[in-house]
């Protein structure tokens, strides 16, 4: 007995055999033979979803594999420290019940190969706000502050100065605890910071409201989760991801121009 894997167009992508003794088995096997993550695939038998709470099939059985990306822009409240300080509704986060001085939030799941588009919609920033991305799953919580994050990001400025440095006020590149070169301001509300990954070539290229602010390598190959700070209570960020025909081409021109060499920046201080 066996599972035949299938996609919507009707191919055959794998047939898992001998049959598996649970959905978790199964979504590990499919992953294996199809290079889809567990996490991402949306298994669909005699036209039910399959869910742990259903009866696992004991005979042989078709499955249709839908990759389904949303865990990739979709924040992580299970996994984190702190969530009882945020507010999550899929892709929008919001922090009424901050408490700490900040609280730092990830996705569910990572990137881990190709190319995505994000977009983050910085409907309200308190006070400072960083938006990238990390391989380290720890930085989620209020346990590290955004000048020490082990992450690239977009620093959005200080909300409400006019005045500052690349370290504190102004728009930045910071990269894993560097302040690298200036970006533009982002603090008013409705500001989208665009953000263009190549996971294989290990490049992140950045852009606000469609004006590329430049790209840099990210070092490593482990994968790469999306990532933002909460800083005050009135923060409400939304994140998006769209699909790549929908990013700027002036950001694909960026992964493949001279890149920041982020390497070379300055220890992040107050």
């Amino acid at each position: 007995m066996s599972v035949v894997v299938s996609n919507l167009a009707g191919g055959v992508l794998a047939e898992i055999s001998p049959l598996p003794a649970s959905l978790t088995e199964l979504r590990e096997q499919i992953e294996q033979a199809t290079g889809i993550p567990s996490a991402l695939q949306k298994l669909v038998a005699n036209g039910e979803v399959l869910t742990a709470t259903n009866e696992f099939p004991t005979e042989g059985f078709e499955v249709l594999c839908v990759k389904d990306e949303t865990p990739m822009w979709t924040w992580d409240t299970d996994n984190n420290p702190d969530s009882s300080q945020i507010e999550v509704d899929g892709a929008v986060i919001r922090s009424p019940k901050l408490r700490t001085d900040y609280c730092n939030v990830l996705t569910k799941e990572p990137m881990r190969s190709g190319l995505h588009y994000y977009e983050f919609v910085l409907h309200k920033v308190g006070d400072e706000q960083w938006c990238g991305v990390t391989m380290s799953p720890e930085m989620a919580g209020s346990k590290v502050s955004g000048r020490s994050l082990k992450a690239w990001t977009y620093y959005c400025g200080r909300a409400g100065s006019s005045r500052g440095s690349i370290h504190n006020g102004t728009g930045a590149l910071h990269a894993d605890g560097k302040a690298v070169v200036e970006f533009e301001k982002a603090c008013t509300p409705g500001n989208v910071i665009g953000m263009l990954v190549d996971v294989d070539k290990r490049i992140v290229a950045f852009a606000l409201d469609g004006r590329v602010q430049g790209a840099c390598k990210v070092p490593g190959q482990k994968p790469l989760y999306v990532l933002t700070q909460m800083d005050t209570p009135r923060d409400h960020v939304e994140l998006r991801k769209p699909s790549l025909d929908e990013a700027p081409p002036s950001n694909f021109e960026a992964l493949s121009g001279a890149l920041v060499d982020a390497a070379k920046g300055e220890t992040l201080h107050w």
